[in-house]
């Protein structure tokens, strides 16, 4: 009877220190945090096709954007268009970003454009 005993209480003693464990665990739950994307969330995005080709830019009002091109491509660019391709009115304009951003003035380059050509350099 004393090795019963001594069985049952191993048995117990055992599954006791195999359920503590799990019960600490159980009841000491993680925190959960939560975040915002910093990116945000993106919105809709409406995709539209190429603009058709101008069959010639011989008397065509063509904007010249340079976004980040800065002093070192943006007057070259602009002196050799003007000089390969004189019957064609170039409009240079000078951006500090990734191009115009006032929805005015992208109405107006729209408008009065027949092409747009954006300048992008690192």
């Amino acid at each position: 009877m004393k090795k019963l005993f001594e069985i049952v209480l191993t048995v117990l003693v055992s599954l006791g220190l195999m359920l503590a464990p799990a019960q600490a665990a159980e009841e000491t739950e993680e925190p959960v945090y939560r975040f915002l994307n910093p990116q945000g969330i993106p919105g809709p995005v409406e995709v539209q096709g190429l603009a058709s080709r101008l069959d010639t830019i011989e008397g065509k009002t063509i904007y010249v954007v340079v976004c980040e091109a800065g002093p070192q491509t943006g007057p070259f660019l602009e002196k050799y268009l003007q000089d390969n391709y004189p019957n064609t009115n170039w409009i240079r304009i000078q951006h500090n970003g990734f191009g115009p951003t006032d929805p005015k003035m992208d109405g107006k380059l729209l408008a009065e454009a027949d092409a747009l050509i954006g300048g992008q350099s690192w």
